[in-house]
């Protein structure tokens, strides 16, 4: 741009090279000149003019992307990040290049894909050297394919080109800060600093310069000011720009006059509270120290009687194991007795059944015996004890008879038969008897003694059966003879002890004379029993024979009875003499049992004894163990109870008795409910407290604290810290309303000042558009005379101008809530919302509504603000950058940049011209575009580009062929290379015939 001066340092942009990005395979377009684009509509002509703004922002990513470049279709629509990114950078082998000119010499930035493609970021290098040097690492220009449009270089790729530039001294910019100081900032003096200075911003490229910066290549974008909020953003951004003191900026915070207020009308609404609460205060108060008294009464009694349980404890856990032990043993003993005892009564018991046993069956031995004896005694004295069995056998053989002649007649007939001719086979016997006794001879033996003749008789039995008399020699003989035996157990024995000799075949056998005879009567009175009884049985035989059924089952009854009777007496008869040997060995044993009874009596006595001196001893050990445990169960309870205290210790004794000494004390019932009484007393007296406490929270008396009014308890530092902050309030309760009054003074003097800010936010924008103005009338467009930049603030920031003159800012008491609620929703929708860095700025940009141009034609007088033309409107426009450009810019620079205009075709030819004249004036370069290709714009720009004429049949992708660069500008229609000169600017210049079919 021209600023008057002839001593410029010139910047310059040259030309712009896509490298197999959008469209293009490769594209290297001259910007330092006019240029017209011209192509169909989806070739990137758009998209190639916005790319500049990759280069005129200090940008690294596509993050925010509408905010940031404002990319936008022919259809209005932005664009968005990830969208853009790959469409400019769709691969690691895309590049976008930017040759530049500065007093340092010509340099490049190359524009490639960064690290993170998630986050959509792009890097860029700068390079100190021309693009022809850079040229053939990215296409081979003088390759022969396609008729000279060129062909990729086969080997290129990011690392290759990254690597290629470093060696030609390339520099990454990576950080935002770093690539506005080296691209953003003149540095004339120094090489190195300035060797990359693209565009060299006033000031050095601080935020406030790079935000006005933005606005500008927006404004420069929006040539035709379509957007309604370009201007106004614009102009607001410009004059924020280009303050270079602190004291211009607008800062000032309404939201803390409000807060302020807010604050001492909370605090003079809690000075009243806290005059009002007095009375609460001190009832608080008393009770707060009462609470402390008895809590500290308590837990002295609550540490006492814990650490005499404690000790009383441990002596009862002592004494408790020694009675256990004690019971232990004394149960030991115990038990170890109680089973000698009932040993020794299972012996009395086991020795009682045995002499019990014993005297039984020697009773039923005697009972057997004196029966066997009374049937001895019912038969004549010194009958032989087994002619009596014999008797009874008979006697059992006759009932046995009898009742089978009871059952059965034919055998009583059988019966009555045999008793016939026994009765008188026996009556013939007795007669001979009888005879042979009254006719009784002497036998030899007669005259001899009864020894001398028994031991003849038993040598030879037919001495005793041979009659006659002996002599005396005989006799005498007989009588010698007899001297040489004698009997023993049963025998005969020859000689006397020591030389006898046992005759054991020889049995000794009894020889009575008299006994004989006596035998013989025997025989004889035997033998007439018999028939004297055979005859009774044949009697009663023959009587039965015609007795009836029942007389018959009677005496079979009666002969059983005797049956059985006879059986007995036999038995016992028969076992008399094992019986009486028994009855014998059983009265002894029966002896020694009852002396063994005796002995076990005496034993069991004895071990009864003992059990119960130990039973005694165990009963003594268990009452004292009952004893303890009673003692141990009362201290356990006690014990309970005070844990039950000493589980809200600490919130009732706050923990205070951990910390006294203790002293002894009796540990009673009486000492644990006085104990008890105290603790309900303080819990009683802690909530009254708690609740005093909390209805002074409540009161909004302390700061921050009306939320723990809600709290359902307080610990007891809590309380003392409330109590203690609170008593510090009402001590100073005079003093705190001396100083709200100073404070309430200070405040109002500082919203003063502040209101005067936002007064000198009006002020500022009246001056910066009055000096817009001066400088937008020193040009003239097509019939307007004179054009000025007319603005309107908003209506809210004029109503509140408006409102705080009339308030009283300077009055002893606080201005009206709602002059502080409109201070807070003006900051809110006007205030900038990142005061981080900035500090809580007035944003220009919203208090002021609107912008627009107003027109005064040649030759009237009035001001009109009707809509002029477009090409008119982008004149204007043209302008107005050109004189905020003038104070972005350093006014030592000189700096050529394209000015982006898109569907150049929509103006008339004439609007062409005067824009084409316009940007000569400031210095700019026209870059253009249209669909297609305009005669019009042939005319005025000269110097065109016909997108999408040349595609090469090898690129680094398919979707990207568009070739176009300084050696395939046209083709002739043969297909030779034809070079076109680039700098043709004589107006109306004829157009080579070999375009003509173009």
């Amino acid at each position: 741009m021209n600023l008057g001066f002839n001593t410029f340092d010139t910047f310059r942009f040259k030309q712009l090279i896509f490298v197999n990005s959008a469209a293009y395979a490769y594209t290297q377009i001259r910007i330092d000149q006019h240029t017209a684009l011209f192509g169909e509509n989806n070739l990137g002509k758009t998209s190639m003019l916005n790319a500049l703004k990759l280069f005129l922002l200090p940008e690294v990513n596509f993050r925010n992307c509408g905010n940031k470049f404002n990319f936008r279709g022919t259809n209005g629509k932005l664009y968005d990040g990830m969208a853009s990114f790959r469409y400019y950078f769709p691969e690691d082998r895309s590049f976008i290049i930017l040759e530049a000119e500065n007093p340092h010499g010509d340099f490049c930035i190359v524009l490639h894909r960064g690290g993170a493609t998630d986050k959509m970021e792009y890097a860029r290098m700068v390079v100190p050297c021309p693009y022809a040097d850079l040229e053939p690492l990215f296409w081979d220009v003088g390759a022969g394919a396609d008729g000279g449009i060129g062909a990729p270089v086969e080997n290129m790729t990011l690392q290759v080109v990254k690597t290629a530039l470093r060696e030609m001294v390339g520099e990454p910019l990576s950080d935002w800060k770093t690539i506005q100081e080296r691209l953003f900032t003149n540095q004339p003096y120094d090489k190195r600093a300035g060797r990359f200075s693209l565009l060299p911003l006033r000031n050095g490229a601080g935020k406030r310069e790079m935000d006005a910066w933005r606005k500008l290549v927006h404004l420069a974008f929006d040539i035709s000011a379509s957007d309604d909020r370009t201007l106004p953003d614009t102009l607001a951004t410009i004059i924020e720009g280009q303050k270079s003191r602190k004291n211009e900026e607008l800062n000032l915070d309404l939201n803390a006059i409000v807060e302020e207020a807010n604050q001492l009308r909370e605090e003079g609404d809690r000075i009243t509270r806290i005059r009002n609460a007095s009375d609460h205060w001190m009832t608080f108060h008393e009770q707060f120290l009462h609470e402390q008294q008895l809590r500290g009464q308590t837990a002295k009694a609550y540490a006492d009687l814990d650490d005499s349980v404690a000790v009383e404890e441990e002596r009862l856990t002592e004494a408790q194991g020694t009675a256990s032990n004690t019971l232990t043993n004394a149960e030991n003993q115990a038990e170890t007795l109680e089973r000698i005892k009932r040993e020794s009564s299972k012996a009395v018991t086991n020795t009682s059944a045995e002499v019990k046993a014993t005297g039984k069956q020697a009773d039923n031995l005697r009972k057997d015996i004196n029966d066997a004896n009374a049937t001895l005694n019912g038969f004549p004295t010194g009958t032989p004890r087994q002619e009596i069995i014999e008797n009874l056998e008979e006697h059992i053989a006759e009932q046995v008879k009898d009742i089978e002649g009871y059952n059965n007649k034919a055998v009583a007939q059988q019966e009555y038969s045999r008793a016939c001719q026994r009765l008188e086979k026996n009556t013939r016997q007795a007669k001979h008897m009888e005879e042979r006794l009254t006719n009784r001879a002497p036998t030899l033996l007669d005259d001899l003694s009864v020894r001398d003749a028994s031991i003849l008789f038993s040598l030879n039995r037919s001495l005793g059966t041979t009659h006659g008399k002996l002599t005396a020699e005989q006799k005498h003989a007989f009588v010698q003879f007899s001297q040489q035996f004698h009997s023993e157990d049963g025998h005969l024995m020859l000689g006397h002890p020591p030389e006898r000799i046992a005759l054991g075949d020889i049995l000794y056998q009894r020889y009575d004379a008299e006994q004989t005879r006596q035998t013989m009567q025997n025989n004889l009175d035997k033998l007439n029993e018999s028939i004297a009884h055979d005859k009774s049985r044949r009697d009663r035989l023959k009587e039965e024979a015609s007795l009836g059924p029942e007389e018959i089952a009677k005496r079979r009854k009666q002969a059983e009875q005797e049956l059985t009777k006879a059986k007995e007496d036999k038995n016992a008869l028969s076992a008399l003499d094992a019986n009486q040997q028994k009855l014998g060995i059983l009265e002894g044993d029966l002896r020694e049992l009852e002396a063994k009874l005796e002995e076990q009596k005496r034993q069991h006595e004895k071990a009864e004894t003992d059990w119960n001196e130990a039973d005694d001893q165990r009963k003594a050990a268990r009452q004292t163990q009952k004893t303890l445990q009673e003692q141990a169960q009362q201290i356990r309870s006690i014990r309970q109870r005070l844990d039950r205290i000493g589980k809200d210790a600490n919130n009732v004794l706050e923990g205070r008795h951990k910390a006294l000494a203790t002293t002894p004390c009796e540990v009673s019932e009486a000492n644990i409910e006085a104990l008890e009484q105290n603790v309900d007393e303080l819990s009683a007296l802690r909530n009254k407290v708690h609740e005093l406490l909390r209805k002074l929270l409540t009161m909004s008396i302390l700061p921050n604290a009306d939320s723990q009014a809600h709290l359902t308890s307080f610990t007891g530092d809590q309380v003392a810290d409330f109590h203690d902050q609170l008593k510090a309030v009402f001590d100073n309760l005079d003093t705190q309303e001396a100083n709200y009054r100073h404070q309430v003074d200070r405040h109002n003097k500082t919203t003063h000042s502040q209101v005067e800010i936002l007064r000198t936010a009006k002020e500022q924008v009246s001056a910066f558009m009055s000096r817009i103005n001066a400088e937008m009338g020193q040009f003239s467009i097509s019939d307007l005379e004179e054009v000025r930049v007319d603005y309107r603030l908003h209506p809210r920031f004029e109503q509140l101008l408006a409102d705080l003159e009339k308030a009283d800012l300077l009055s002893d008491e606080l201005q009206d809530s709602k002059v502080y609620e409109q201070l807070k929703a003006f900051q809110a929708d006007f205030f900038n919302s990142d005061a981080r860095r900035t500090g809580i700025l007035l944003s220009l940009d919203k208090i002021l509504a609107s912008v627009h141009y107003k027109y005064r034609k040649r030759g009237e007088e009035g001001w009109t603000t009707n809509a002029q033309s477009n090409g008119t409107t982008m004149m204007i426009t043209t302008n107005l950058l050109s004189v905020l450009m003038s104070r972005l810019m350093d006014g030592d620079a000189q700096v050529t940049m394209p000015l982006v205009m898109d569907e150049f075709g929509s103006l008339a030819t004439r609007n062409m011209r005067t824009a084409r004249q316009m940007a000569e004036q400031h210095g700019y370069c026209l870059f253009v575009a249209n669909p297609n290709r305009d005669s019009k714009i042939t005319q005025v720009i000269r110097n065109y580009v016909h997108l999408g004429l040349f595609h090469a049949s090898r690129a680094y992708a398919e979707n990207r062929t568009v070739v176009h660069h300084g050696l395939c500008e046209s083709l002739t229609h043969k297909g030779v290379l034809t070079v076109r000169t680039a700098d043709i600017d004589s107006e109306g210049a004829p157009f080579p015939e070999e375009e003509d079919h173009l």
